[in-house]
């Protein structure tokens, strides 16, 4: 997994790259600490150029949510595209979080 942070006009965008697997699980806990620290109302998840992820991935997604609840921010997937749409799509992920493309 390869990540990268920007300011948008809503908060925190995350944007990630490459794969999101079991392996990648250490790396996430400090993207998930970052956006619950970071005092926004939001944050997007742009999963445009995010080529695989595997279910150890979903769960992290999960974890990320829950612990932005508690802080009060709302998580938004974005611009998913190939197997990782699909994965979003058979997960009911949409019942979870707000999917935009």
């Amino acid at each position: 997994m390869r990540y990268e942070f920007t300011e948008g006009p809503d908060g925190l965008v995350l944007a990630l790259r490459d794969q999101l697997t079991f392996s990648d699980r250490e790396a996430f806990d400090g993207v998930i600490e970052k956006i619950v620290r970071s005092g926004g109302r939001q944050a997007a998840i742009n999963l445009n150029k995010l080529d695989y992820m595997d279910s150890a991935g979903l769960g992290m997604l999960l974890t990320l949510r829950d612990g932005a609840e508690r802080a009060g921010i709302e998580i938004r997937l974005t611009r998913a595209k190939g197997e990782v749409k699909e994965l979003l799509t058979l997960a009911c992920f949409d019942s979870l979080f707000i999917i935009e493309d």
